[in-house]
């Protein structure tokens, strides 16, 4: 049954930013709201645990609704018990680095920020269509920036300078192959290419596209990428 639990836990973080970035409250409260907005995906992420069956292989507690049907592009989320672990350990250590941070100055920005690749880096675990993925992907871009170049060290300038260079070629290299991949597919979807794979249908598909070499050329687009 599609419920909006994994939707509340991506945004939740994002709602707390929007709130910060709305007010001008002063740097315990920011620090509050910040921890309070963090600590709620703890809460979310251990309901979903516990709603979660380890003895089910398949995709749970997934959303599916249309989005832009031009492109065949769905927003879909879903969990499985890799993306489980990964977002019960965000939902853990984000506020911990919030709490480590408390004595940051301009509390209303950080947290701001911080929230922002919180919910980014939970989208990208439960995102199950490239293009809502690579969105979520993207977004953590522009606040990691400003993160690093803000209240890094000396040398934060180039850091952040660097972490954008070398992350934007990444996603090209991605968003390469997986348009490789829509155009001999029609479909972002994960969970559809993967039984597209696993039947063997894939393979052909992209060989009819260019060659066989096509489907090397697209896992090394997202190899290189990653």
């Amino acid at each position: 049954m599609s419920t909006h639990l994994l939707t509340a836990l991506v945004f939740t973080p994002a709602l707390g930013a929007l709130l910060l970035a709305a007010t001008r409250l002063p740097a315990t409260p920011s620090k509050l709201i910040g921890l309070l907005a963090s600590l709620s995906t703890a809460v979310l992420a251990t309901l979903a645990l516990l709603r979660f069956d380890a003895a089910d292989p398949a995709l749970q507690l997934v959303e599916e609704h249309d989005w832009i049907a031009a492109l065949n592009v769905r927003y879909v989320l879903g969990l499985d018990g890799l993306s489980l672990v990964l977002v019960l350990l965000t939902a853990v250590v984000s506020p911990l680095a919030l709490l480590a941070s408390r004595a940051l100055p301009d509390a209303r920005l950080f947290n701001v920020l911080f929230l922002l690749i919180q919910t980014a880096a939970l989208g990208v675990f439960l995102a199950q269509d490239f293009f809502l993925w690579f969105l979520f992907w993207e977004l953590s871009l522009i606040p990691a920036y400003f993160l690093i170049r803000l209240w890094g060290d000396a040398t934060a300038a180039r850091s952040a300078y660097q972490f954008v260079i070398y992350t934007l070629g990444g996603s090209a290299f991605m968003l390469l192959a997986f348009a490789a991949i829509y155009v001999a597919t029609d479909t972002l979807n994960f969970t559809e290419l993967a039984d597209a794979a696993r039947s063997g249908t894939l393979s052909p598909q992209l060989a009819e596209l260019g060659g066989a070499h096509w489907k090397t050329l697209a896992f090394l687009g997202v190899f290189i990428g990653l």
